[in-house]
């Protein structure tokens, strides 16, 4: 059972990094059309910036939730390091229990202020609002779900990414 998880998983990270990718291209391309556009032909975009937010907002979440698959997020480990390895694995699905505590937090209110936004529209594209809000519920379950995977590991967490690198 937790094979198919696990690959589900690696799945999920990896179309995350994917879509994270082009929709950072997309906010660079959006920010360059906009300087280009302003300093350069001396007529400003009204969308550049609002393009910009929204693939912005939808970088940040895709990439957080891969990283935490990944073991990708900066951490301190000093006090877990000196921990003996139980204890130190033990404070590690802690710690991921509090991060799968974290993504339902995100999925249940950014849930509600997405729909809180439906009907709303941008000022300049006027897409619908909600599609940007849409980016931390959507963020909170795959945070959730790889936070979960973690935790039935059945080996070491500490071991993610040595495993992954070595």
């Amino acid at each position: 059972m937790y094979r198919y998880l696990d690959s589900l998983g690696h799945g999920l990270a990896f179309g995350s990094q994917v879509a994270g990718a082009l929709t950072a291209l997309v906010m660079i391309v959006s920010l360059l059309l906009g300087v280009f556009f302003r300093y350069v032909l001396g007529d400003s975009l009204a969308w550049s910036d609002e393009i910009a937010a929204l693939a912005f907002t939808w970088t940040v979440f895709l990439v957080a939730s891969a990283l935490v698959r990944e073991g990708g997020h900066v951490r301190v480990t000093l006090l877990v390091d000196a921990l003996p390895p139980l204890l130190s694995e033990l404070v590690e699905r802690g710690i991921m229990l509090l991060i799968l505590g974290f993504g339902i937090l995100m999925l249940w209110t950014g849930w509600d202020f997405a729909e809180f936004t439906f009907g709303q529209v941008s000022p300049a594209v006027r897409y619908p609002v909600w599609i940007k809000n849409a980016a931390v519920p959507t963020g909170g379950l795959l945070i959730s779900f790889h936070a979960l995977v973690l935790i039935l590991r059945p080996a070491p967490i500490r071991n993610l990414a040595e495993h992954k690198h070595g």
